[in-house]
């Protein structure tokens, strides 16, 4: 299966089993297509297509033990040489130096990276001359090739311009012009590349590298390296919102949360945000750049706005903070299968930040209208109740910047965007023009889609390396088993040790975690070994582990679980108590808040006057037959000798 779909015209999907060619785009999320059963023309939804099912494009050389011993041994040597820019993110100078040590040119080091990354196997650093595409065999139409060939040697000739140093979008979109007005199809990024690096390796030209010191200093907001087309560059960044939020529950503030950007720099765009009350770290930037990569349709639709987020694909580069936490390894293995570029801002250089960080303001200042903002600085709260005011819960205030963003910013004139006319353009109406063009300049064309969106998402998971024992895998003191386990179970690596493989988790719900099969190239979902273990998160993990620690108890499994179930119900009864003390917290208030009567000067009663009439006259007018009280003496009247005869 494809990692990736592109949409470009000539190239073949499928929608519902159906083959078709792709036309051209019908829009930023639909494509004219023809399908190839019939003939008849289609317009398709690009959330309804997929990749080559039946056969897609791997070569045969997918595992060494297909190749003879001397192919082998030139695909390990190959490996060699680019191993260390595999493991960890070099410049450029240190792509030379690496080239200079093993006796090759630099650009073949970018060839045999591009080309291990296709398969992440070394069995595809062979030459591939048998096969269509491989060296020695053109991928693409003659035609285009020698159009490609004449454009170079025209530059060459005229040396107008350095070669070694024209930016490779720059050389495809002239290219891709040259392609249009003659009916062909335009190449790719990559062949462009694969091109002008042979080109320069045929006339033996040097780049110059450039003396220390010589970097252009732009200004923050304005000229950013490469972000000459839509994804180019996704800049990320995060900040605290200027607002404090409250519980979902009880509707209590409990602070700022963080809000994690990620914009377009050609057009301005937002291509994704997340929200939340953690610390910026793997987990929460992998969201994001998930968030960024894919469609947006069932985003919106659950959280119940009717609006359009056209941005979606696989981008070129992503530009990110140079945290320590960020510096890791687990972001290799997405760069390699997608080919996407993880670069780190240059430490003390802010003007590779401006676009982004103004950005935040832009949606920090449309923050600061809203209750329980807590505005820029103390002085322009200046005695603002912000815990007092607020109101929004952290899923309120995600969907209040889904409206603010897509029916609001993106709509509004850029002052930095501008069309050939020198008109304002809105980062939506730049970004249309980048991708479908304008009638001028040619458009790049809709950017690539996903194929498969989970195994998206399990790759921008944090990563882990462990062995496979004969209990299946323990990951912080808990057991995982799964029967495909029994397969990597006892395998050696080149030192002879026990094989480490890389495991991914979901820090949200620590079962299952997942395994990649280096062999089949797939993830597979491991359980608990003891499945009648109740599901729990990272945090409650933890939390559970520090209550064994501080009853001095051993971390076992049965332990954690146990004081994991004696913290949830400790949980559980802080709940009912909190309730309790809400409600009698609210009577209070209330009997408080209730009008009361005014005070009055209270008489004391007037004492009662002697009656005339006596207590037999009563009874006798209470009762129609007198005879009733015969023989009956009634106290009072004793002095009077009152009897009844």
């Amino acid at each position: 299966m494809a990692v990736k779909i592109s949409l470009k015209p000539g190239d073949k999907v499928f929608c519902e089993g159906v083959e078709y060619e792709i036309s051209g785009p019908a829009g930023l999320t639909k494509i004219d297509a023809i399908n190839l059963n019939t003939g008849g023309k289609c317009t398709l939804d690009i959330g309804s297509v997929s990749g080559q099912t039946a056969e897609n494009n791997c070569d045969s050389f997918d595992s060494l033990e297909n190749l003879t011993d001397e192919e082998q041994n030139l695909a390990l040597q190959r490996f060699q040489i680019i191993k260390p820019a595999l493991l960890r993110d070099l410049t450029r100078a240190e792509i030379e130096e690496l080239a200079e040590e093993h006796g090759v040119h630099f650009t073949t080091v970018y060839r045999l990276m591009r080309e291990f990354r296709k398969t992440r196997s070394p069995a595809s650093l062979v030459p591939k001359t048998g096969l269509r595409g491989g060296r020695g065999k053109a991928r693409i139409d003659e035609s285009v090739d020698l159009l490609i060939q004449n454009h170079f040697e025209d530059i060459y000739r005229e040396k107008l311009v350095d070669i070694t140093k024209l930016n490779v979008k720059t050389l495809q979109k002239e290219i891709q012009r040259k392609c249009v007005s003659r009916s062909l199809k335009a190449p790719s990024w990559g062949t462009v590349n694969d091109r002008l690096g042979k080109f320069i390796d045929d006339k033996k030209l040097e780049k110059k590298r450039k003396r220390k010191g010589g970097r252009p200093r732009t200004m923050a907001g304005r000229v950013f390296p490469d972000a000459d087309s839509p994804l180019a560059v996704v800049q990320i960044d995060h900040t605290p919102l200027d607002l404090i939020v409250v519980d979902d529950e009880h509707r209590e503030p409990i602070g700022r949360p963080i809000l994690s950007l990620a914009i377009d720099v050609y057009s301005r765009m937002v291509v994704g945000f997340s929200l939340s009350l953690d610390h910026p770290g793997i987990f929460s930037v992998g969201r994001l750049i998930a968030h960024c990569i894919l469609p947006k349709e069932q985003f919106l639709a659950e959280m119940g706005v009717d609006a359009a987020w056209d941005i979606y694909g696989v981008m070129g580069m992503i530009h990110m903070d140079n945290a320590g936490e960020f510096r890791t390894e687990d972001f290799i293995p997405f760069q390699e299968e997608y080919l996407v570029d993880v670069r780190w801002r240059p430490v003390a250089s802010p003007e590779y930040g401006g676009h982004i960080e103004r950005l935040a303001k832009t949606l920090n200042d449309h923050i600061h209208q809203e209750p329980g903002a807590t505005m820029s600085n103390i002085f322009e709260r200046s005695g603002y109740d912000s815990e007092g005011k607020a109101c929004y819960t952290l899923s309120e205030i995600e969907k209040w910047l889904t409206v603010l963003i897509t029916k609001i910013y993106h709509h509004e004139k850029h002052s930095s965007l501008k069309n050939s006319r020198g008109e304002k353009l809105s980062p939506l109406e730049k970004y249309s023009i980048g991708i479908l063009g304008d009638g001028k300049t040619p458009g790049t064309g809709l950017p690539d889609i996903v194929e498969n969106q989970e195994r998206l998402k399990i790759f921008l998971l944090p990563s882990f390396q462990r062995t496979v024992q004969r209990e299946g895998i323990e990951l912080d003191d808990i057991h995982y088993f799964h029967d495909i386990l029994r397969n990597l179970y006892g395998k050696k690596d080149e030192k002879g040790r026990g094989k480490k493989y890389l495991i991914k988790r979901d820090p949200r719900c620590i079962t299952p975690i997942y395994i990649y099969d280096p062999t089949l190239k797939k993830y597979f979902a491991v359980p608990y070994r003891d499945q009648t273990r109740p599901p729990m998160n990272l945090w409650e993990l933890k939390a559970a582990k520090k209550r064994c620690k501080e009853k001095g108890l051993k971390r076992t499994e049965p332990e954690i679980f146990k004081a994991y179930d004696e913290l949830r119900q400790m949980r559980e009864e802080s709940v009912v108590k909190t309730k309790k003390a809400k409600r009698e917290r609210q009577a209070e208030k209330r009997r408080k808040k209730a009008p009361t009567l005014p005070q009055q000067k209270v008489e004391a009663p007037a004492p009662p006057e002697e009656l005339e009439t006596t207590i037999t006259d009563e009874i006798e007018n209470f009762y129609d037959d007198p005879a009733l009280l015969e023989g009956v003496t009634v106290k009072g009247n004793e002095d009077k000798g009152a009897t009844s005869d």
